[in-house]
């Protein structure tokens, strides 16, 4: 019995991870438009900085592209979010974006996740073309 139980312990340690993986299907690319469209707040951090901002963040579904509007100190930017995943695991979904800030081109890639009300949450890097520290940004729902 006690042997029966140790391999069962080795079994889930080693390949439960990976089944659970396996059988997990990843959301289509419609539902999370559906899921993220909204109003959210923004916090960041500038790269290769430690300038912080605030803005607010809207991102709409139109025509099956993901639009998205910035607007940071009063400035507002429009630009679109596509899915991708991570380089090397097509396992880890992300957002990306390429927008305008203070005259400069970024680059930003989000990874998401549910809230405990089932709100999507943001949080990613912000890179510029020779960033040595990224920035960081954090969007949060807005409940309305």
């Amino acid at each position: 019995m006690r042997t029966s139980l140790v391999i069962l312990a080795i079994f889930l340690s080693t390949n439960f991870p990976r089944c659970v993986d396996a059988g997990r299907k990843q959301p289509d690319e419609d539902s999370l438009r559906s899921y993220m469209v909204g109003e959210y707040d923004l916090i960041g951090r500038k790269p290769d900085s430690t300038a912080t901002y605030t803005g607010h963040l809207t991102l709409r579904e139109e025509n099956g592209v993901l639009q998205v509007t910035r607007t940071i100190d009063g400035k507002t930017d429009k630009c679109v979010a596509r899915f991708d995943t991570v380089a090397g695991d097509d396992r880890i979904p992300v957002l990306r974006m390429h927008f305008h800030l203070d005259g400069m081109e970024y680059d930003a890639t989000y990874r998401w996740q549910s809230d405990p009300d089932n709100y999507p949450r943001f949080t990613g890097y912000v890179y510029l073309a020779d960033t040595k520290s990224p920035g960081l940004e954090a969007v949060f729902p807005i409940h309305r």
